[in-house]
């Protein structure tokens, strides 16, 4: 059982990841596809592994092609001598702070929880069982509690003994008193922590030490699992996020950086800022730029009631010339185009397989989906993550990003206590010192966090 929880770290497994990668950034590899595929057919041991990582070594150290159509920089002041505009910088009024935060919390747990049961399932999957179970359309979290005949159907379990954290039933409503120990809630005490251990000056490598003090290697999945591994041999940021890490532009920093939008409430580019200090420690390029993008628009959406705007806000913090923008800026054509929401999320499953993990996982599409979910319900916290959790990829960091966005920008006020009465108000993460925490004191912690530091 213990193997089978320590994934993402066997080299031979992730080389077709990694070559998968190094196509999408445009790198030059493919005069070493044979022997990658030599390696690949070797038999299981040692002689494997040193092959699978010195190969990956190789296209690791590869140039971008020079006829690569996007150009996507990597060090901070690079990033931000391509930015043509700097957004807005306005103060979070005094009278909605507390209002606000706690929309923002309240929201990235409810929306975390939501998705959680229905991680890794495609969107057909979680629209039948949700039709077949009565539970359509989705308005609340999901239970278990089916007939036999859909659970069969559906392969419903209410334990996952593989599951990366010290917790083994499965998160449906059912399950539950509190808000679970969960990567997307995790990593968002774990910038509280920063914050308070470190200021807002972090560095990259505080933050890396924070990891390696606050929790235990299980908890970190795919590209912060490797770093975690590269950390502990003495690689540190950038190198943590790009040695032997195919997983380097998948979702992770993504879900990580939403505190930075909390305490920046009103200016996105210093919430980018810190999110680029955080998401280089696990990722690079893209991977990074969905931080970066993501922690600009919570930051904005606390101030800016129109989402189109508030996206906007969000591109203004990332280069022009990367991928992450041009797939955004193309949404937001449709958008104003009047293409339905379904058609949207449509396309995104066209240009994405969810049944391939390497795609499920990417930040892109699901930085698509949020920014979707977002445009088109918004102004309706439910149907926000409830459509974000329907679309499908990765369901309860959508969930969560959505809500921690929309919460925000509604407050907490406007979150239905359906949602808010459904679970205990406590927080339970892995984050050593952090744990069992009332929602009531994250809030209080977290303004604490922007008086301290006059942010």
């Amino acid at each position: 059982m213990l193997i089978e929880k320590l994934r993402w770290m066997k080299e031979s497994e992730n080389l077709p990841d990694e070559i998968r990668q190094c196509r999408s950034e445009g790198k030059e590899i493919e005069d070493l596809i044979p022997e990658c595929q030599k390696i690949l057919e070797m038999p299981e041991g040692k002689e494997k592994e040193k092959s699978a990582q010195e190969i990956m070594v190789k296209m690791e150290n590869r140039p971008v092609s020079k006829k690569f159509p996007y150009k996507e920089p990597e060090t901070y002041l690079e990033i931000k001598n391509s930015l043509t505009k700097s957004g807005i910088c306005e103060s979070l009024p005094e009278s909605r702070k507390k209002d606000a935060l706690e929309g923002a919390w309240i929201g990235r747990a409810v929306g975390c929880l939501l998705g959680i049961p229905v991680e890794c399932w495609p969107r057909q999957k979680i629209r039948g069982f949700l039709e077949e179970s009565g539970q359509y359309p989705l308005t609340h979290f999901m239970t278990s509690k089916v007939s036999e005949k859909v659970r069969s159907k559906f392969s419903i379990q209410d334990v996952d003994y593989a599951t990366p954290y010290d917790r083994q039933k499965i998160c449906w409503i059912d399950n539950v008193e509190t808000y679970p120990v969960d990567d997307d809630l995790n990593y968002t005490m774990l910038s509280m922590k920063i914050l308070e251990r470190y200021g807002i000056d972090f560095s990259s490598n505080d933050v890396a030490e924070a990891w390696l003090f606050s929790f235990p290697a299980l908890h970190a999945c795919t590209a912060e699992r490797v770093a975690y591994r590269n950390l502990l041999h003495q690689i540190l940021p950038p190198y943590s996020g790009i040695h032997l890490n195919p997983f380097r532009e998948w979702i992770g920093a993504q879900i990580r950086v939403d505190f930075y939008g909390y305490i920046c409430a009103g200016n996105p580019q210093q919430a980018a800022h810190m999110a680029y200090r955080d998401a280089i420690v696990a990722q690079s390029k893209n991977g990074v730029y969905a931080a970066m993008f993501i922690a600009a628009m919570i930051s904005a959406a606390a101030v800016i009631s129109d989402y189109r705007s508030v996206v906007e806000e969000g591109l203004i913090q990332i280069p022009a010339t990367c991928r992450l923008y041009h797939a955004v800026t193309g949404l937001l054509k449709k958008f104003d185009e009047g293409q339905s929401f379904d058609e949207i999320i449509d396309s995104i499953h066209r240009n994405y397989d969810e049944n391939n993990n390497f795609d499920w996982c990417l930040a892109i599409p699901n930085a698509l989906i949020v920014t979707a979910s977002i445009l088109y319900f918004g102004s309706n916290y439910s149907e926000a993550i409830c459509q974000a959790v329907l679309s499908g990829f990765d369901t309860d960091c959508n969930g969560a990003t959505v809500g921690s966005i929309v919460g925000i920008s509604l407050g907490g006020k406007a979150i239905e206590d359906t949602w808010k009465n459904a679970v205990r108000p406590i927080f339970e993460s892995s984050i050593y010192g952090y744990s069992h925490m009332p929602i009531e004191e994250a809030v209080a912690r977290t303004i604490r966090v922007i008086e301290a530091k006059n942010i």
